[in-house]
């Protein structure tokens, strides 16, 4: 347990120094429709991206450098998940790190339009790190994003990921883990608002609406884990930002996810602090 706190505590610390958050995180209370002792308190840390581990979109990069004046350019984008609650179908991710380095290229006759191409290192594991994943992803996706009064970003795409899953020290064990995934990412932000007075008034958006649609087929992997190798994950949540900050957040997971594959059915009602 010692080891796992002092991993987060060094995960969130050099996320920090990136700079490249929307959210920071987000706490509260979470009802499990799956269970009789249902109600957990979860806190989330979502750092670098949108909840989830598969979907491309949104957020800021750490670096994302044109290529000459070219319409193509390079971007490295680092991606940290951290999920802790009492029970494993509350949190479905509940420690996840990956590497996004890919090229994307941006269309000049239709400048809403990006394509994406991408490969990322990434470590999914339970809270416990007695069972997690480690794989290589590769995956295109395009992106569609309209940004003026309302920004709404639509990315879909597919992936591949290979690797292995394996088992705490005791167990000294691993096996193959391979899973082909098809996600849609939809972001909607809106409700145009003023923080501040005069020349130092800065504008933002009070409504933000994500959903994370995913179709997966494990392909290989231990199957007493994944006896059903197709698998769908969806994902909302809802925030309303009564000051830039701080915003009141729903949450609603529905489906399976990495790295136990347990089904979840959950709401969460909790806080969000995100950077501004």
């Amino acid at each position: 347990m010692k080891k796992s706190f002092i991993l987060i505590v060094i995960l969130f610390t050099s996320t920090i120094i990136c700079n490249a958050q929307e959210r920071l995180f987000s706490i509260g209370i979470t009802k499990n429709y799956l269970s009789k002792d249902s109600t957990n308190l979860s806190l989330t840390l979502d750092l670098n991206r949108i909840p989830g581990t598969t979907e491309k979109g949104g957020g800021y990069f750490f670096v994302n450098e044109v290529i000459g004046g070219s319409q193509w350019r390079y971007y490295i984008k680092p991606t940290i998940d951290v999920n802790i609650g009492s029970g494993t179908t509350v949190a479905p991710n509940n420690v996840s790190v990956g590497v996004p380095v890919g090229l994307a290229y941006d269309f000049k006759r239709h400048k809403v339009l990006s394509l994406y191409i991408e490969g990322s290192p990434d470590f999914v594991a339970d809270k416990s790190f007695d069972n997690y994943l480690i794989y290589f992803t590769v995956g295109s996706y395009l992106k569609y994003e309209y940004n003026k009064s309302v920004l709404l970003n639509i990315t879909a795409g597919a992936s591949v990921s290979n690797g292995k899953r394996a088992y705490s020290a005791k167990v000294k064990d691993s096996e193959g883990y391979g899973r082909l995934t098809i996600p849609i990412f939809i972001k909607l932000n809106f409700w145009n608002a003023k923080y501040g007075s005069g020349a130092d008034a800065k504008e933002y958006k009070r409504i933000n609406l994500t959903n994370t649609f995913r179709f997966s087929n494990v392909y290989k992997d231990n199957f007493t884990i994944t006896p059903d190798p197709s698998l769908f994950y969806f994902n909302s949540k809802f925030d309303f930002y009564f000051i830039p900050r701080l915003a009141f957040s729903v949450s609603y997971n529905s489906g399976y996810e990495e790295p136990l594959f347990k089904k979840v059915k959950s709401l969460s009602f909790g806080l969000t602090l995100a950077r501004f």
